[in-house]
């Protein structure tokens, strides 16, 4: 059986039509590098937002996660600022702060390879478990 994180749209790698986003993170951090397809687009030569979204949600909870639990995406407030193209190298980070016993909250961004800021996110994360 296949486990379900296997199939995450965003990061899943069995997911024939996923992102197969592979981030790295750690101590309330999480990053990653990518390129977008024409697949992903909305209007003609530009990501969906939709996308744009999904990726600053997965770098939230990579980085909320890292802290030691296992969290679900309660709040997320996006602000698009530049378009990115098909093809375009990006960089998503994110970092996150756990502030209540059951809250974390985290701030994502995505850049171009020019320093261009083309989204930027803030998120509260519930909090499931902690990992072992």
């Amino acid at each position: 059986m296949m486990k379900t994180e296997d199939y995450c749209f965003v990061c899943g790698k069995q997911n024939p039509v996923g992102l197969k986003v592979k981030f790295n993170h750690g101590e309330g951090k999480a990053f990653a590098e990518l390129i977008l397809t024409k697949e992903y687009q909305g209007w003609s030569g530009i990501i969906h937002g939709g996308i744009i979204a999904s990726l600053l949600d997965e770098a939230c909870v990579y980085a909320g996660n890292s802290l030691g639990y296992h969290t679900v995406t309660a709040e997320l407030k996006i602000r698009f600022k530049n378009p990115v193209a098909p093809q375009e190298k990006i960089v998503v980070e994110a970092h996150a702060e756990h502030i209540k016993s059951k809250l974390i909250e985290a701030k994502a961004w995505i850049k171009n390879l020019k320093g261009a800021l083309i989204a930027e996110a803030e998120s509260k994360l519930i909090i499931k478990e902690k990992t072992e």
